[in-house]
């Protein structure tokens, strides 16, 4: 193996392993690709838009997702996260499910999650542009 990738991946592996025991860092940024309103990046930490700053519930979801990377490991975690993404679809991911119930999300925003934020019936986060590729 290339000296200079093993030593990108030696460097991932101790990152991650000092994060994954540590509370995420969180981040403000003006914009996130996709449309999203938060995102979780393990192991590097939590970006939340701006204009979300005070939205304590978003936060919440998205440490319910840094959770789960703590729980299952980086690997782990992205592995089952996406398998679910293909099988389930975003709105049925059971990661997601968890950390929209655990955040205090409206029972009917569970499973309907994309169409609560887009309609703004969704306690998480109001988004017009939610899931839309920018």
């Amino acid at each position: 193996m290339n000296p200079l990738i093993s030593l990108f991946l030696g460097t991932l592996y101790v990152y991650n392993e000092i994060q994954k025991t540590k509370e995420p860092p969180v981040y403000y940024t003006e914009r996130i690709v996709g449309g999203f309103n938060g995102i979780t990046i393990p192991p590097f930490g939590i970006f939340i838009k701006e204009s979300e700053r005070e939205n304590q519930m978003l936060l919440d979801h998205e440490i319910v997702h840094w959770n789960q990377y703590q729980r299952e490991g980086l690997f782990n975690f992205l592995k089952n996260y996406y398998a679910e993404h293909r099988e389930n679809g975003y709105d049925n991911n059971s990661y997601e499910i968890e950390a929209r119930l655990l955040s205090g999300e409206k029972i009917q925003c569970l499973k309907n999650y994309t169409n609560c934020i887009k309609s703004g019936t969704a306690l998480t986060a109001h988004n017009s542009n939610f899931r839309h590729l920018q």
